[in-house]
């Protein structure tokens, strides 16, 4: 994907490269609350003197399942941001490769 495309301009390119840099920047951002977003349940559960029981560690055993499989998700997100970025410098590089150079 970070490579230019037939007949893509230089100009195009560098476009699309700051697309892919504002996507990543979003996917960032995402992940943020994604990965926090059961934090303060778990905490809340989990408090000493909150609740007690078969049940009790049942549900909460299952909201610390979810959280972990929600940071899970968020790290794959960044990941993904990452990629994201490198891609949008592979084609900064090659849209400057492909410039063309002022001279007479």
């Amino acid at each position: 994907m970070g490579t230019m495309r037939p007949g893509e301009t230089p100009e195009q390119a560098r476009a699309r490269a700051g697309r892919l840099r504002q996507r990543a920047a979003q996917a960032r951002s995402m992940a943020g609350s994604l990965g926090s977003a059961l934090d303060t349940g778990v905490a809340r559960a989990t408090a000493d003197g909150v609740w007690s029981g078969p049940y009790a560690e049942r549900v909460t055993g299952e909201l610390r399942k979810r959280q972990r499989a929600l940071e899970g998700l968020a790290n794959g997100v960044r990941g993904t941001a990452r990629r994201w970025d490198q891609e949008a410098e592979l084609l900064d590089r090659e849209a400057a490769a492909a410039a063309p150079t002022g001279g007479n």
